[in-house]
């Protein structure tokens, strides 16, 4: 068995602020294969507007926050709630107290229709 401690980054791009992502796992690269992320945000923290390339999913760990999607509406999201954004679909997100998820990033969809 082995530790490991994940590389963490702040996240910048699309006007996001207070946010921080820890690669967990990447074949290839996201645009091309699959990846895991642990994504982090501050109090007050966001990652801004954007389309996603592939199937992204946003599981909640722990905290609170919002998502949207296309249409641009916040929905509310806690620990153990997901948000599946399609391939091209604008989305964003964010938390006013902050907030701990997991993103799968993939060609296929992740998870089935409910």
């Amino acid at each position: 068995m082995e530790l490991l401690t994940l590389p963490a980054r702040q996240l910048s791009s699309y006007g996001s602020s207070g946010a921080e992502l820890l690669r967990a796992a990447l074949v290839q690269d996201p645009q091309d294969g699959f990846a895991v992320d642990v994504v982090r945000l501050a109090p007050g923290g966001s990652i801004g507007r954007h389309p996603t390339r592939l199937w992204q999913l946003f599981l909640v760990v722990s905290g609170n926050g919002w998502v949207s999607g296309a249409e641009g509406e916040r929905r509310p999201v806690t620990a153990g709630a997901a948000a599946l954004w399609a391939p091209g679909e604008d989305h964003a997100s964010g938390s006013d107290d902050g907030l701990t998820a997991v993103v799968v990033q993939c060609h296929a969809r992740p998870l089935t229709a409910t």
